[in-house]
């Protein structure tokens, strides 16, 4: 028997011993990721309800304090309205946010109640068209005031009730 001293690789390809739609093994995950896998889809439930009962207690104390009087953005309310309000609006706007977080949280009839909050959040974005002077500093559209910024955050308001009020249809 003779030992070379020059060992030239293989060009050839080893021949393949499973099929080609078998996945090939892979190391098991760290073990954070693993943890995370494990708990990801009770977390994320665990999130939509915080996420709904977040949502809905908002809109059920800020509907609160419009209903008895004591909410610090009913002024900006009446500002806003293109007609006179009189002492009602504010009140029953209250009373409408009141119904949207209790409705919001129960979870119930989410497809009317997609509308009905879109409408309302949608709504808020008035104060930047009727009253930019409150909205914007030395009218610059990037330069926001805390009105302004209190305007802008429905935006994750109204992503959190399109998330909530959605589902992904699942097979049967």
């Amino acid at each position: 028997m003779t030992v070379s001293s020059q060992v030239t690789p293989s060009t050839r390809k080893p021949a393949r011993t499973t099929s080609p739609t078998a996945q090939t093994p892979q190391a098991p995950p760290a073990a954070p990721v693993a943890l995370f896998e494990r708990f990801a889809p009770r977390l994320h439930r665990l999130g939509l309800v915080l996420l709904r009962g977040g949502l809905g207690g908002v809109f059920v104390w800020f509907g609160v304090l419009k209903a008895i009087g004591m909410s610090p953005a009913a002024q900006l309310v009446v500002d806003v309205m293109p007609f006179d309000t009189g002492g009602w609006f504010v009140p029953a706007l209250g009373w409408a946010e009141i119904v949207l977080g209790v409705w919001l949280i129960s979870g119930r009839a989410q497809a009317l109640l997609l509308p009905a909050l879109g409408g309302h959040l949608l709504g808020t974005f008035a104060v930047l068209l009727v009253t930019p002077n409150l909205a914007f500093d030395h009218a610059n559209p990037l330069l926001l005031t805390m009105v302004g910024e209190f305007v802008v955050k429905n935006v994750v308001l109204f992503a959190a009730a399109v998330v909530l009020t959605t589902r992904p249809r699942t097979a049967r």
